[in-house]
């Protein structure tokens, strides 16, 4: 069912079976073997982690579309089988939300004849997964220039988003403080503070615009500017609206990069969102649909612009998990002399750690974080940016 099989708990193991967007054809009776296998199988642990790597709206799409709450004679093998219904269908009605919100963004956005390009989650919802319930959207990231900040402020003011954070009774949008605020337009140069605007509705709490300049990290030693992104885009529609987004190499070189710096950077460990599988599930399926043209021009760009580290690490720890879906050697392909990188973290903020443990150990740990040395520097909330 996976790579590492005898290295992962079963909970995991069922967790990366079931967390891809065409499931094995046998997945009905590798699941039931699995089970059959584990008579104390900890279904508890087993949401907790599909939580918490942000793929239990995927799972449930599968467990209702293959029946997998029972086994081929009927009896209930699987426990809340309800649940499964629920998120899925409170995932589509949240995107459905987030779709009309955003799509007026865009619209917006367009009319002020501002250059950008639409990154990550939209991207990847609207025109990879194209199921609203299989993939729970947060923010729309916006790829532009810096000089261009103030024409997407004025949008966003337009729109009624404000720069700041959710108050804790969640009534009103708070400023930062003027520390935080400098920080981040001091040392981090490949994003802005996001603006938000109070959804009022149960499953959207908060509509998030996440403005960025970079694809890269600001100490990365890597090409900043976003300007042979926004040339190369390719013009589509999200949500109703003409968009741009990274074209397919592009693409697979933002989701490498993203991948490995969010799994080291300590505001992401910090915020228990470094290492979630969702991450190398949106991987997979964007190398699944790369032609060969397509990553031809990914192995040229990743080596053009330096970032082959990072490449590397996101393709050597995703087929740990779905080894057949990295075609062969291309991982090889961009690994550097020394490797020792590959366990550790802090890299990106200056102040490198090596972790103890194993890769996959450390991917299910739901208590990581505590073994960290170093703490982030970045201020500001944890918990909508």
């Amino acid at each position: 069912m996976t790579g590492p099989e005898l290295e992962l708990p079963a909970e995991a193991r069922l967790l990366v079976a079931l967390a891809r967007l065409r499931p094995d054809t046998d997945v009905r009776g590798r699941v039931h073997d699995l089970l059959t296998r584990h008579e104390e199988f900890d279904w508890g642990r087993f949401v907790d982690l599909a939580s918490r790597h942000m793929v239990l709206p995927l799972i449930s799409r599968n467990v209702l579309r293959n029946r997998l709450s029972h086994d081929d004679d009927g009896r209930q093998q699987m426990p809340y089988a309800w649940l499964y219904a629920d998120v899925y269908q409170g995932t589509r009605r949240r995107n459905l939300a987030l779709s009309d919100e955003f799509g007026r963004v865009l619209g917006q956005l367009n009319a002020a004849g501002l250059r950008y390009v639409i990154r990550k989650g939209p991207a990847l919802t609207d025109g990879l997964y194209r199921d609203p319930g299989t993939r729970r959207m947060s923010d729309l990231d916006v790829l532009i220039r810096r000089t261009d900040l103030p024409v997407l402020a004025e949008v966003a003011t337009t729109a009624g988003y404000d720069v700041g954070k959710v108050t804790p009774t969640g009534t009103r949008i708070a400023p930062f403080d003027r520390r935080t605020t400098l920080y981040w337009q001091v040392n981090l140069g490949n994003v802005a503070l996001p603006y938000l605007k109070l959804g009022h509705r149960p499953e959207v709490e908060t509509f998030i615009l996440s403005p960025c300049f970079s694809l890269f990290q600001p100490n990365a030693g890597l090409p900043l500017s976003p300007d042979p992104f926004l040339e190369r885009a390719t013009p589509t529609v999200i949500y109703g609206q003409p968009a741009r987004v990274l074209d397919p190499a592009d693409q697979l070189i933002d989701a490498c990069v993203q991948l490995h710096a969010e799994a080291t950077l300590l505001y992401y460990i910090e915020s228990d969102k470094d290492l979630t599988l969702r991450k190398f599930v949106d991987l997979v399926e964007l190398l699944h649909v790369s032609t060969a043209q397509d990553l031809s021009r990914f192995r040229t760009r990743a080596h053009e612009l330096g970032c082959g580290p990072s490449v590397h690490y996101a393709l050597h720890y995703t087929r740990q998990l779905y080894p057949e879906a990295v075609p062969p050697g291309l991982a090889e392909e961009f690994q550097p002399a020394d490797t020792a990188y590959l366990d550790e973290y802090g890299g990106f903020d200056g102040t490198p750690k090596r972790w103890d443990v194993g890769f996959t150990e450390r991917m299910f740990d739901r208590g990581r974080r505590h073994a960290v040395e170093v703490r982030s520097n970045v201020p500001g909330t944890r918990s909508s940016v």
